[in-house]
């Protein structure tokens, strides 16, 4: 996937998820509470998050907007890091390789970018 426009689908984000949520919530579903008011269980089979994570698999991170339901995830977008946010992130995540939780200041960042986008 190349970097694309992630404009339209700002306002579905979940700045909250992180992958290992989504993963419990919709494909691992005996293993939720489900009286757990924030982490409630799908009950629709249309029901979906949108999020995102930082992917350390390649050379450089980058953010991918992630939609996960319960037949599996999709990428839909992504964007490089800029080199000031590199720094910053290898410092809270280390440096390992996988699929990991955006700092705030990433958070940030992305929201100003993605603002700014013409669909």
């Amino acid at each position: 996937m190349t970097e694309s426009n992630c404009k339209t689908w700002l306002d579905e984000v979940d700045w909250d998820m992180i992958q290992e949520d989504a993963v419990t919530r919709y494909l691992e579903w005996g293993n939720n509470n489900y009286r757990d008011d924030l982490r409630r269980p799908v009950t629709l089979s249309d029901e979906y998050s949108i999020y995102f994570v930082i992917d350390t698999w390649g050379e450089r991170p980058k953010a991918v907007l992630m939609k996960m339901n319960k037949w599996g995830s999709e990428s839909l977008c992504e964007k490089q890091l800029p080199d000031n946010l590199l720094a910053g992130f290898h410092a809270e995540r280390g440096r390992v390789r996988g699929i990991l939780e955006p700092t705030e200041e990433i958070k940030e960042w992305l929201r100003r970018t993605i603002a700014k986008e013409e669909c």
